[in-house]
């Protein structure tokens, strides 16, 4: 830990907590409570520094507080030297978010009363982080209205790439986005209690409890009619979209990107020679599958992109998605191959399948949308590949790690259809 003068560093008895074994670097807020509990330490967590899976072990870098403290500026350790070292970093060094420097606590929780106090709803306590890694930094914030969540994101306005020739940053402008999403759309899409585009920073309402955790069969079809009927709303003017922050990702954007996602490339040269040329084998099919999906005739729109049972929540019987950072312009049927989870039934329920397909029935007959299904499902994994391998330049070394092994998964994915 290291004070927010940024130069002395907080020596304790112990830094070690334990965490669970599924346990997952970017969730902050369960080590920062357990250094509260165990030594008395308050503080945000302002990089990782080692996500040793092997050994079960995280390092943090955190900005805090601890009464009665022995604050000391010389000490010799290795995770000294690399706080050290990162702390030294210009602010213009790559991939380095402006949240992994201890003065930009002040900045945003300024921002954060500023902007509550102004909403009517002023700040109640202290607010807690949530969740932080190169892609984002979250942080709740209690109110007397219930809990509102404040957002730093990753764009391409705010983040230097590692390499000049880096692929492009397939992050969409989520404020930006979900300020003009519902003002058109108002209930359908979560109005932010604040944005500010240039930092693209945003605080958004306690929108309730996941859909993963809802046992009513008639929520989660509501869920799915709710979110066909918001896609389809913008069908006939896709290009709007673009201008809102989403990321242009059609199928023909798709297919031109197939020869470099199948490799060589980060995520291809960690799979085994058998599974490379299967994978390479697939390009023909997954390019017939392309122009199959396309002569179906379903309309190119609004993608969620990363839209599980976890990024719905459902509150006062109403269910609306949350963070919308893969949002972009492409087949609304690649939003299912995240929805489905093999882990929780309702998802792949065949009255929630019907619901969500019924919404697209003047498009095609209830058979050619069955079909589209199954090609967008072969598609879907695809279309995360890619957005595994373009993300993996913007973020530091930990979540370098993570981006991988999520572009192995939807590439072994791929080997399996």
């Amino acid at each position: 830990m290291v004070h927010p003068d940024g130069k002395s560093i907080l020596m304790t008895p112990s830094g070690r907590v334990l965490m669970p074994d599924d346990f997952w670097f970017p969730d902050v807020e369960a080590p920062l409570r357990a250094l509260h509990d165990e030594l008395g330490v308050d503080g945000y967590v302002l990089a990782c520094l080692d996500d040793d899976r092997e050994a079960q072990r995280v390092d943090y870098l955190i900005v805090g507080s601890a009464a009665g403290a022995d604050w000391v500026t010389d000490v010799d350790d290795p995770l000294v030297k690399a706080a050290r070292l990162h702390l030294d970093l210009p602010a213009d060094h790559p991939v380095t978010p402006a949240w992994t420097k201890p003065g930009w606590y002040d900045e945003a929780l300024a921002w954060i009363d500023d902007r509550l106090t102004a909403a009517g709803s002023p700040l109640t306590g202290v607010p807690t982080q949530v969740r932080s890694w190169g892609l984002s930094n979250v942080l709740r914030c209690p109110t007397a209205a219930g809990a509102a969540y404040f957002k730093a994101l990753a764009h391409t306005s705010t983040i230097t790439p590692a390499r000049p020739d880096s692929l492009p940053l397939l992050f969409a402008h989520e404020p930006r986005l979900l300020r003009h999403l519902s003002d058109e759309r108002p209930g359908e899409v979560v109005s932010p209690v604040a944005i500010d585009e240039d930092r693209v920073w945003m605080l958004l309402p306690d929108l309730g409890t996941p859909l993963a955790a809802e046992t009513d069969i008639e929520v989660w079809i509501a869920a799915m009619r709710g979110h066909a009927r918001l896609q389809r709303s913008y069908a006939s003017s896709p290009d709007r979209l673009l201008e809102f922050g989403c990321v242009d990702r059609r199928l023909t954007i798709l297919d031109k990107e197939i020869d470099r996602l199948f490799g060589p490339n980060l995520v291809s040269d960690q799979l085994e020679q058998a599974e490379r040329d299967n994978l390479l084998s697939q390009a023909d099919r997954l390019r017939e599958a392309i122009t199959e999906l396309a002569d179906i005739g379903v309309p190119e729109t609004l993608l969620h992109g990363d839209l599980h049972p976890g990024n719905l929540a459902v509150r006062d019987g109403q269910v609306l998605a949350f963070d919308w950072t893969d949002a972009a312009l492409s087949h609304p049927f690649l939003d299912l191959v995240t929805f489905f989870d093999k882990r929780i039934d309702l998802s792949r329920d065949p009255r929630v399948v019907d619901a969500y397909l019924s919404e697209w029935a003047e498009f095609a007959s209830p058979e050619s949308l069955r079909q589209a299904l199954l090609l967008a499902e072969q598609l879907g994994a695809l279309h995360q590949l890619m957005t595994s391998l373009y993300l993996h330049d913007y973020v530091g070394e930990a979540s370098q790690e993570s981006m991988l092994r999520g572009g192995l998964y939807w590439a072994r994915r791929l080997l399996e259809q």
